[in-house]
């Protein structure tokens, strides 16, 4: 599955490593087959933009997240 929201969890495969990375979609702009998203990298906090088709969203996680935004006892917002 491909991203298409703010919020979602994914992983991209950046080049010249072996294991995928997890990202936070801050902005994601619909742009046909040149969509691309504006991520945020969760273990350094950088950030960068890419493909939309170059990432995967990761659904458990993003639904665990989207879960605690909206039940968890939290203070984040």
């Amino acid at each position: 599955m491909r991203p298409t929201r703010r919020g979602q969890i994914v992983k991209y495969q950046v080049p010249n490593e072996s294991f995928e990375k997890l990202y936070v979609v801050l902005n994601f702009i619909e742009a046909g087959i040149r969509s691309k998203a504006r991520i945020y990298q969760l273990k350094t906090g950088q950030v960068s933009m890419a493909f939309a088709k170059d990432l995967e969203v990761d659904e458990g996680q993003t639904f665990e997240l989207d879960y605690y935004l909206k039940y968890g006892n939290h203070d984040l917002f």
